[in-house]
């Protein structure tokens, strides 16, 4: 499993997550997909119940986790399409993310 930003060039692996975190990316995806309320999509992403902070020694382990990586990436793409984060490209204007290296899902 895989989370691409064919915008940015972002690709975290997710192969490596415990069934809970490839559960909650799935969650999180389909929040992401229907466009759910930037503040809303970041309580779920990053609030106490996340799956992020399992198994994680350090602030910085959290940080560098592939989850968190592609949640942060995902969070900051919601803020720029509602408008709550500047765009600083207009090339910015699409993200796909992917499940599955054939799968594609276009997200406006």
């Amino acid at each position: 499993m895989e989370y691409v930003n064919l915008e940015t060039g972002l690709r975290v692996n997710l192969d490596a997550l415990s069934p809970e975190g490839k559960k909650f990316y799935r969650q999180a995806l389909k929040r992401f997909q229907e466009n759910t309320s930037w503040l809303a999509f970041d309580e779920f992403a990053f609030g106490m119940g996340s799956p992020i902070y399992s198994r994680q020694r350090s602030h910085i382990d959290v940080l560098k986790s592939a989850l968190y990586l592609a949640l942060k990436d995902m969070s900051l793409q919601l803020g720029v399409q509602q408008g709550l984060i500047a765009r600083t490209k207009k090339s910015e204007k699409r993200v796909f993310a992917r499940t599955k290296k054939s799968e594609k899902r276009a997200i406006a």
